[in-house]
């Protein structure tokens, strides 16, 4: 068997611990003990620490002084610019979506929430199906670039990291609006209800932050 270089280990690493964050295997404020991790994955601590070199510059995992290397912990500060920066590419997107999806594409959306219209919500169900929501309205826009600029920033990652911060009974009938919009061709209102839809969490942020 071929033995992998230091900068295939550190790729393989890369995408293991990434998805390690993203199935919160390593959870927000969890200590990386990289003796232990790098065991785990079968690799030296050379490679690993190239891979968290990288997840660090994503703004995946940070290193604290007397703390050392730790899944990030978003401020609410941060959660407020994430949030600016989602309503500036997610109107974009809805817009372009609007214009182009196929009855199939915006079927797919509705059936992401016909679960939980009936019924108790499992919050962990609804996140699943809120991040797929977003992110095919990207996918969907038919902006390559759009796309890509929404994956690099891991902007979906990152609010998957925080969780819900406003509960499914009340953002569901958003989704829905934002689908019925879309159903009905109006970019304009879709746009508008999307804005409208992120700008509500920001509030509540702001409101936190103001407290």
């Amino acid at each position: 068997m071929e033995k992998l270089s230091n900068n295939e280990l550190s790729a393989q690493a890369y995408k293991e611990v990434r998805s390690m964050i993203i199935n919160k295997k390593l959870v927000p404020g969890q200590k990386i003990v990289q003796d232990k991790l790098a065991e785990n994955l079968g690799i030296s601590r050379t490679p690993l620490r190239s891979a968290l070199q990288m997840l660090e510059g994503e703004g995946l995992i940070e290193s604290v002084p007397r703390k050392g290397v730790i899944v990030k912990e978003f401020t609410d500060r941060e959660i407020v610019e994430i949030f600016d920066c989602r309503i500036a590419l997610e109107v974009t997107a809805i817009r372009l979506f609007t214009d182009r999806a196929s009855d199939a594409e915006i079927n797919e959306l509705r059936n992401l929430f016909l679960p939980f219209l009936n019924g108790k919500i499992d919050n962990d169900a609804y996140q699943k199906a809120d991040a797929k929501f977003h992110d095919a309205i990207m996918l969907g826009s038919g902006n390559n670039f759009l796309h890509k600029l929404f994956h690099k920033g891991n902007l979906l990652v990152c609010i998957d990291l925080i969780g819900l911060l406003r509960q499914p009974d009340e953002t569901l009938q958003e989704h829905m609006e934002m689908i019925d919009a879309i159903q009905k061709r109006d970019s304009d209102l879709a746009e508008e209800l999307s804005k409208s839809h992120l700008d509500r969490t920001k509030q509540l942020i702001l409101k936190k932050l103001n407290e």
